[in-house]
């Protein structure tokens, strides 16, 4: 049986992958996941809301992320 963080690491891997039936549709968009749900973002007040509702509904704390887009490069430059 899968554990909850593994249900949130599976989604997460296959958003970041590209693989899936699900992952055309967030492409190119920050979203929210927790277990097997996949939430696209809100701004400002919607997206605390959003948070603390999940949070509240699945007793854990959900990832944010960006869904890259298949068809362009992405670049992480980190700094000190």
């Amino acid at each position: 049986m899968a554990t909850k963080k593994d249900l949130t690491q599976k989604t997460i891997s296959m958003l970041l992958a590209g693989k899936g039936k699900k992952v055309k549709k967030y492409a190119g968009k920050h979203v929210m996941v927790v277990k097997n749900k996949i939430i696209p973002m809100k701004k400002g007040e919607a997206f605390w809301r959003d948070f603390e509702k999940l949070k509240k509904e699945y007793k854990e704390t959900p990832v944010s992320l960006f869904v890259p887009r298949p068809d362009i490069s992405y670049i992480l430059i980190l700094c000190k």
